[in-house]
């Protein structure tokens, strides 16, 4: 990792932060993507949350990470310590408002995501995320998204093994969708279905 003043600049596969580790630091995501992951008792990884341009993590309630940090890619990070944020929050309500309002957002994912590993198919799974990635893009006729990870790390974020995930994907070409012209982009060509798809319509 390299820091440039408050960004720091990390190299894909690096790990930002690990379980456990004592947080020192909050962060802000400027460029790519950042996986929180966690190790199951069997060993296999749950990735909990994919962190894209303008989200933050490593907010944490208590003085340990409750996950580990790892960069997909290459990734820019505001870093900002968690003392700094702490005499900010004292010294100016707003910021103390604009932290709380983060945190919620953040719950509010955590329970979205155990929510769709518990009660929606893969497919379903599948479209939620990808109408995640298309927020702000909507209006776009058809819709082209830039996938920041890979198919692996997809899987481990819905829950599913990798054949799934491919097989989902293939589903939804099939039926029309979505298209994938390269691994890392995929176009949504409908909408509206995907949305039905997501409600288990």
């Amino acid at each position: 990792m390299k820091p440039e003043g408050p960004l720091l600049k990390v190299s894909r596969g690096a790990t930002i932060y690990s379980h456990e580790q004592v947080a020192h630091f909050s962060y802000k995501v400027i460029e790519g993507a950042v996986r929180l992951s966690r190790l199951l008792p069997d060993g296999r990884r749950q990735i909990l949350e994919i962190c894209l341009p303008q989200e933050t993590f490593g907010m944490e309630t208590s003085d340990a990470y409750s996950a580990t940090a790892e960069a997909i890619g290459e990734v820019v990070l505001l870093r900002c310590p968690r003392a700094c944020i702490a005499e900010l929050q004292d010294e100016r309500p707003e910021t103390r408002q604009a932290m709380l309002s983060m945190l919620s957002r953040g719950m509010c994912a955590a329970q979205d995501h155990v929510a769709m590993l518990g009660h929606q198919s893969a497919k379903e799974r599948l479209a939620c995320y990808l109408l995640r990635l298309a927020v702000g893009h909507e209006d776009r006729r058809p819709c082209t998204i830039r996938l920041p990870m890979g198919r692996q790390d997809m899987a481990d974020y819905l829950g599913l093994t990798i054949e799934t995930t491919c097989r989902s994907l293939s589903d939804l070409k099939a039926g029309g969708i979505i298209s994938t012209p390269d691994r890392h982009r995929i176009v949504i060509h409908d909408m509206a279905g995907l949305e039905a798809i997501a409600e288990g319509s």
